[in-house]
């Protein structure tokens, strides 16, 4: 198991001036390229991965961790150069949180409320209240003043002269992968995949698998179970868990894939263990599903489990996407009008949209930046039908405008913008995963090995550079991937086109908490300045009455909410033991 550790510090002034070695303090994770690593740096079969990452940084430095493929985040201390140099792998999948208290002082941990033990600070960062209550976090930021995550991809680089920012990857924007055979993409791909499962099962004992009875969730369980039974992988055996609730339509896939694997899984109800509640929501940050994790995690305890790997970040790179249109914006760009007007006819009887709109949308889209013609890449382009049940947020205007909750997209950096037209919608949504670190551990789950294989990164950086129109056409998401991995399916999983979603298992969780709030007088919430008192008491009304509310986002209030009262409970029951 990973090992909770506790917050370390760092005090430049105080080191040995002879030592001119690098030394990693801290490395949480796994590397999977050693075996391409151990020769490049000359080092034994038997070295640790500290040494790998260690060698890796003294031969190259900071911008040699991008060799290092896996996931993984790490604390060097850098005695030539007094240094400490703090770095996350390109997907920020093991948290690693730091405090720059003074010039020349750091303190950092892998576990955030040990690093809020550590200083005592209580303070609520509005940046991050802002940026979590419209799209759920706050890139490289923590609800905590003065408490951030390492960026994903880069390194802080702290001396006596103070901390910067140093990346050592980014996103593969300008990369293209072409090929004349189309079959080519398919084999690859599968190679990828098998690779990214491969390396994720190097740990001998058993190993668990989310299993939702999508497509993505149940590759990995499939590619997983192939492996084991063919003898590839360390691993020996494979337990699944699954998340259910009533008259969920992902059940009878679930079960189909239990019966083609030979799997006993694991189902934790909603009902007995719900999406939230309030005992869940005394964690260091306020996050949802505490309570399943709480449950999942007590089961790998029990079976021995120390890895356990999700189907996340599927739908992004396998192409899951109804409506890719701006794929039109190809053709128009290298002057194939006929080819265009073949592709936008395709969509337009898929999508029911005139084929004038999916056009012009594609030709605004090629246009150059700045020339005022805006195109809304998160939908494709294609505007949305707005109304004020469906998008209300309850934010106080003078909050939204300071910390940037108006315009909830400009926290996240604009590297996305580089890549080709009918690109940029899936590298926005690669910058979102990565920048608000989607892919960590939640809490109750941080000492398991929390992997993901469709993050395996040279997977995503094949998949982000291929054509848009090799992994989704019209009518055919995921279509690459259909190709490639169905053989590994049971039949009835080979026609599956949609998912089940958790929105009533949501809605059974919010219902109560949402009752309670109603009938309590102070609300944290509104106190502090963030929302409009008369907004949200409409808005939990509605919820209450199972209307229409736009429960997603009024659930991030829900959240905060009862995190912040739990808050106030723990630093009172404090000054009581210390007053007595």
């Amino acid at each position: 198991m990973i090992m909770k550790p506790k917050a370390q510090f760092a005090w430049l002034h105080c080191w040995d001036d002879e030592k001119t070695s690098s030394q990693v303090l801290v490395l949480e994770g796994r590397i999977h390229n050693r075996d391409d690593l151990l020769p490049r740096l000359a080092l034994r079969p038997d070295a640790t991965d500290e040494a790998v990452v260690c060698a890796a940084y003294q031969r190259w430095g900071i911008p040699g961790l991008r060799k290092v493929v896996g996931d993984w985040s790490v604390v060097i201390r850098d005695a030539r150069a007094r240094a400490i140099v703090l770095a996350s792998d390109f997907a920020g999948v093991r948290p690693l949180f730091y405090y720059h208290w003074k010039p020349g002082k750091i303190f950092w941990s892998t576990r955030l409320g040990a690093l809020i033990e550590a200083t005592g600070i209580n303070a609520i960062d509005e940046e991050y209240v802002g940026a979590f209550l419209t799209v759920g976090g706050c890139p490289n930021r923590t609800p905590y003043a003065g408490i951030y995550s390492v960026p994903p991809g880069c390194a802080i680089h702290v001396t006596t002269a103070g901390a910067d920012v140093r990346s050592f990857w980014s996103l593969p924007t300008v990369d293209l992968v072409r090929y004349e055979d189309e079959r080519r993409y398919d084999d690859q791909l599968r190679s990828l995949f098998s690779e990214a499962v491969t390396v994720r099962l190097q740990t001998k004992g058993p190993v668990m698998a989310e299993l939702s009875g999508g497509l993505d969730s149940s590759s990995v369980v499939c590619m997983a179970n192939h492996l084991i039974r063919h003898g590839a992988v360390a691993a020996d055996r494979l337990t699944t868990v699954s998340y259910v609730h009533r008259d969920s339509l992902d059940t009878p896939f679930i079960r189909e894939i239990e019966a083609f694997c030979g799997i006993d899984g694991i189902h934790v109800s909603t009902h007995e263990d719900p999406l939230v509640s309030e005992e869940g929501l005394r964690v260091a940050t306020p996050e949802g599903w505490t309570p399943l994790y709480q449950s999942v995690a007590a089961a790998a305890r029990r079976l021995g489990a120390t890895v356990f790997l999700t189907g996340q970040n599927g739908d992004l790179v396998m192409g899951n996407w109804l409506n890719d249109s701006l794929q039109v914006a190809t053709p128009l760009r290298q002057f194939r009008i006929g080819e265009a007007w073949r592709q936008a006819l395709a969509w337009s009887k898929v999508l029911r949209i005139p084929i004038g709109s999916i056009l012009s949308q594609a030709l605004r889209a090629v246009l150059p930046p700045g020339s005022g013609h805006g195109v809304n890449y998160w939908t494709g382009g294609l505007p949305i039908q707005k109304n004020t049940e469906s998008t209300a947020t309850s934010l106080v205007r003078d909050f939204a405008d300071r910390t940037g909750a108006a315009d909830p997209l400009s926290v996240f950096s604009h590297d996305w913008m580089h890549a080709a037209p009918e690109r940029r919608k899936h590298f926005l949504a690669l910058t979102i995963m990565r920048e608000l670190r989607t892919l960590q551990p939640p809490e109750p789950m941080q000492d398991l090995d929390y992997t993901h294989p469709f993050a395996h990164r040279p997977l995503v950086e094949f998949l982000m550079s291929v054509p848009a129109h090799v992994l989704c056409g019209p009518a055919e998401p995921r279509k690459a991937m259909r190709r490639s991995l169905a053989d590994l399916w049971p039949t009835r999983l080979r026609s599956r086109r949609s998912k089940g979603l958790f929105g009533a298992a949501w809605a059974e969780a919010l219902r109560p908490l949402a009752v309670k709030l109603l009938k309590t007088p102070r609300w944290h919430v509104v106190e502090r300045g963030w929302v409009e008192r008369p907004c949200l008491t409409a808005r939990l009304e509605r919820l209450r009455d199972g209307l229409e509310c736009n429960e997603v986002q009024l659930r991030q209030i829900i959240l905060l909410e009862y995190w912040l009262r739990n808050r106030g409970e723990n630093r009172r029951a404090e000054a009581v033991l210390q007053s007595a």
